[in-house]
């Protein structure tokens, strides 16, 4: 059994009381396994080289603040308007992104 996701909301780069997007992600003893909300695709996307950053970076740490998922269902609902996927599909859209080779998201198309 696959461990249950973490997840992070990203804060705007300019002010960081604006949440743009969140990360729902595996730390595990692998590789990162991640999903985020792409603002510009408007989709949930698996990217772990786009996540990393903010989750590991010592830079880009305050461009992050750790939530549960209760507090991320909400933000999904109310800041990016749309349903955070449950953690199974979570877990599909990263083991296809594995599969497929997609660490900076699936090609557009």
């Amino acid at each position: 059994m696959t461990e249950s996701f973490s997840y992070k909301a990203i804060l705007r780069s300019d002010d960081r009381s604006t949440v743009t997007s969140l990360v729902a992600y595996q730390p595990g003893d692998q590789a990162l396994r991640a999903v985020l909300w792409s603002v510009p695709r408007r989709q949930w996307i698996y990217a772990p080289n786009l996540a990393a950053p903010v989750l590991y970076d010592d830079q880009e740490q305050d461009r992050g603040r750790p939530v549960d998922r209760r507090t991320a269902e909400q933000i999904s609902r109310d800041v990016l308007h749309t349903e955070l996927p449950s953690e199974t599909v979570l877990t599909e859209m990263s083991d296809e992104g594995e599969r497929n080779g997609w660490n900076y998201g699936p090609p557009r198309g």
